[in-house]
């Protein structure tokens, strides 16, 4: 399992963008959090085995978002149990 912090930059903020994220990352039972930020940007924490796919998955949406480009950080560990949205 390997820990991300992931920065969506894009129309990544009303457009139910943090929702779409619990609910994949709920589906592969990946844990961390999502939150947006004031800068319009949305910081997801997480740990997975595959971060290409999730990736793929946020790229597609839910056809009102718009990731246009994501900063990705490996970090050494998380320490969630669950995955949240954040305010």
């Amino acid at each position: 399992m390997q820990h991300y912090k992931i920065t969506a930059k894009g129309r990544v903020q009303g457009v139910g963008f943090r929702n779409f994220t619990k609910a994949l990352a709920d589906t592969k039972g990946y844990t961390g959090t999502v939150q947006n930020l004031a800068n319009g940007y949305v910081e997801i924490f997480v740990s997975l085995d595959d971060l290409g796919a999730f990736l793929h998955e946020l790229k597609k949406g839910n056809g009102r978002m718009h990731p246009n480009s994501f900063e990705i950080e490996i970090l050494d560990s998380l320490q969630f149990t669950t995955f949240e949205v954040l305010a």
